[in-house]
């Protein structure tokens, strides 16, 4: 008797090396008991016998069935580390696996334009790939940090969370999907192995920091959404709108979107989502202010766009006259077709110099190379 409960325990401590062996294990343990409560129940009645019979013919079927399911789509979840020649094989594995489900899915933001280059958001910036993945791991605890600041608690709740705890509560809070969260901590994991483990090798590491890169797309879309969201509600640049006549309300969202241009990179998809999720909050509250906000179509936001372009066209040409150093000079001159527009302010909210002009220009451009195409093929429809 003793022997058979050790060799039990030993084939049992073998079986829990790994997820695969852990499941088969508790197969065998749950089918077991209730075979053996069936085998003694002659005390039992035949409708308290009937239950465990049933459960003797569907367990097997559905063990089998979510099996298939885990092999199918978790397959290499169901293997341990010591399953493998060594650990750098099974960190591969997991870094291929990673791979697949990240370019699945995709960057939520859809503006790939130069701009990207311009404010280096998720570019590997150097040519060593350990360093890239370093720096992807970095970013991603960035941005991580950052949207729980707009989502999560207070801001100062935030400071000195370990990054697995930005997961938790922005998964918790909804900020992310399951499915972000799990690919976030698999690739935390995987850069983690890479950057301390010199056995990898240059292609693992650049195979690394391209899903790292894809990460920070996507958490830097959130990101400027939720920080959009929250601009929206709590500045009243978005609650300037004067009782105007019957469709000239919108151009005083026009000269808000032309301010706030740069604090969401001047992406038309992330306006679009952020303004959505704060009119369909506030519809709930205060209906009346959620039916006058405005949200710009995609040819006014162009327009916009232009009208930022032209504005910088003319105060760059300043710099090197007394005009730069008058602040009016830098503020808004509001076209005329728009009506009186109620506020004022400086063109360039920071980096007020040339270089910060132009940068801005550029950016600008980059986006109406960008939505113009986009705006065509919409109106081509």
């Amino acid at each position: 008797m003793n022997d058979n409960l050790t060799g039990f325990g030993n084939t049992a401590k073998g079986l829990a090396k790994n997820p695969l062996g852990i499941i088969a294990l508790f197969i065998v343990l749950v089918y077991g008991f209730a075979a053996l409560v069936t085998t003694f129940s002659g005390s039992m009645s035949q409708p308290e016998r009937l239950p465990l019979i049933w459960f003797l013919v569907v367990f097997p079927i559905l063990v089998l069935g979510v099996f298939a399911w885990l092999v199918s789509r978790h397959g290499g979840k169901l293997y341990g580390p010591g399953d493998y020649r060594d650990e750098e094989n099974y960190i591969r594995m997991q870094l291929r696996q990673l791979e697949t489900r990240v370019s699945a899915v995709g960057p939520e933001s859809t503006l790939r334009i130069e701009q990207r280059g311009i404010a280096a958001a998720i570019e590997a910036p150097h040519s060593d790939a350990r360093l890239a993945v370093a720096q992807m791991r970095l970013d991603i605890e960035k941005e991580l940090f950052l949207l729980s600041r707009f989502t999560t608690r207070t801001p100062s709740d935030t400071v000195g969370w370990p990054i697995h705890r930005h997961i938790e509560e922005l998964e918790k809070v909804e900020a992310i999907e399951p499915g972000l969260a799990s690919n976030i901590r698999d690739f935390v994991a995987i850069a983690n192995s890479i950057v301390h483990d010199p056995v990898f090798v240059e292609k693992d590491a650049r195979s690394a920091a391209t899903v790292g890169s894809s990460l920070v797309a996507m958490l830097h879309h959130k990101r400027l959404v939720a920080s959009l969201e929250y601009d929206l509600e709590s500045n009243g640049l978005w609650h300037m709108c004067p009782c105007r006549p019957e469709g000239e309300t919108q151009y005083d969202f026009w000269s808000a979107v032309a301010s706030a241009l740069p604090e969401f990179e001047y992406d038309f998809d992330v306006y679009q989502e952020s303004s959505r999720r704060y009119v369909e909050r506030t519809r709930v509250e205060h209906p009346k202010m959620a039916e006058r906000f405005h949200i710009l179509s995609l040819d006014e936001f162009v327009a916009v766009l232009e009208f930022r372009e032209r504005e910088l066209q003319r105060i760059i040409p300043t710099w090197q006259s007394k005009d730069w150093t008058n602040s009016h000079n830098l503020e808004w001159q509001w076209p005329a077709e728009w009506g009186e527009i109620h506020w004022n302010g400086p063109i360039l909210r920071e980096r007020a110099y040339l270089w910060g002009a132009e940068e801005d220009l550029m950016l600008t451009r980059a986006a109406l190379d960008f939505y113009r195409p986009r705006l065509l093929a919409l109106r081509n429809q």
